[in-house]
């Protein structure tokens, strides 16, 4: 009798134990299948491009799961910075070859007036073509801006900044904006001193001449007739720095931290030309070749771009 009791109860036990089995077999394969049919519809979502970031619940899904929420819902979020970015571009373009058309009509015309007076021979219109001379220099110059913008769009749009950073003189970077800017700030009547040093530091010298002229080019264009621009290199341990200084307007503290970011334009120079890339292009630059950007401005007392070089090359990425 005891037997039958002992050989019933170990029964039920295993009959127990192999329902339990058959249980426990059956919620992992659903449990599978629906993590399965999770991943798949975020993954088809994501393919289409109908995958839209939702509250994640991480008690009804696995980590594995969280994750892959996590990088798609990131994902989207870079693709849709980037297709902005990229309609930003096309604005860009599309504008500056709207805006090109009229210098060009403008030369072409002037240039024909030109023609005609040459032509009379008239001492009297002596005036009138210096004026030709003066408006088509004028507008020659505001093609070769426009063009100078497409040029900058277009390596922004295929990522070519390729530095190749070497040790050597700063001087020559000095030089160049010199030759550059010294003309062009005298028309407007600034003070414009670029002191020379005999520091040296790592850079690409034809990325960095860009970088830095991108920022004496908007101190110039920003400080009022009168005003003065300076250049100036200091040396630390590890790093050499470069300040370029103005005293013109300044920039609102609440606008600093988005000067460098591309496309940005701040409201209060709206009316002056520009497509907000010559400051986000210098710090890709200084980026790529191990240095950075900062700025320090005041209101009505001016602002200063600090360039930061490495005194010795690097391993660049």
């Amino acid at each position: 009798m005891n037997e039958e009791i002992v050989i019933a109860v170990l029964a039920v036990i295993v009959l127990f134990l192999l329902c339990a089995l058959a249980g426990a077999i059956l919620y992992f394969t659903r449990r599978e299948k629906r993590f399965a049919g999770n991943m798949e519809d975020m993954l088809e979502d994501a393919v289409s491009g109908e995958f839209q970031e939702k509250r994640l619940d991480e008690s009804r899904m696995s980590v594995i799961e969280s994750d892959m929420w996590r990088y798609l819902c990131d994902h989207e979020r870079k693709v849709s910075r980037l297709a902005k970015e990229r309609e930003q571009m096309q604005e860009q373009i599309s504008d500056i070859s709207h805006q090109a058309v009229i210098p060009i009509s403008n030369i072409v015309l002037y240039s024909q007036l030109l023609e005609e007076w040459t032509k009379m021979r008239n001492p009297e219109d002596r005036q009138n073509i210096r004026d030709a001379l003066n408006a088509i220099e004028e507008q020659a110059e505001t093609l070769n801006f426009l063009m100078e913008s497409l040029v900058k769009l277009s390596r922004l749009e295929t990522g070519i900044i390729r530095v190749h950073a070497r040790r050597q003189p700063l001087q020559t970077v000095l030089e160049a904006v010199r030759n550059q800017f010294q003309a062009i700030a005298a028309r407007k009547e600034i003070r414009f001193e670029a002191a020379d040093t005999d520091e040296q530091a790592a850079f690409d010298r034809k990325w960095t001449i860009e970088a830095v002229a991108n920022i004496v080019d908007n101190a110039i264009k920003y400080t009022p007739r009168g005003g003065r621009v300076t250049v100036r290199v200091q040396s630390y341990p590890s790093l050499v720095r470069m300040d370029i200084s103005d005293n013109g307007p300044g920039i609102p503290e609440e606008e600093q931290a988005n000067v460098f970011l591309r496309f940005y334009r701040s409201e209060t120079v709206s009316d002056s030309p520009g497509v907000g890339i010559g400051l986000y292009l210098a710090r890709e630059v200084m980026r790529a070749q191990n240095g950075y950007i900062k700025l320090s401005s005041k209101m009505d007392e001016g602002s200063t771009f600090s360039l930061f070089f490495m005194k010795e090359e690097m391993s660049q990425k």
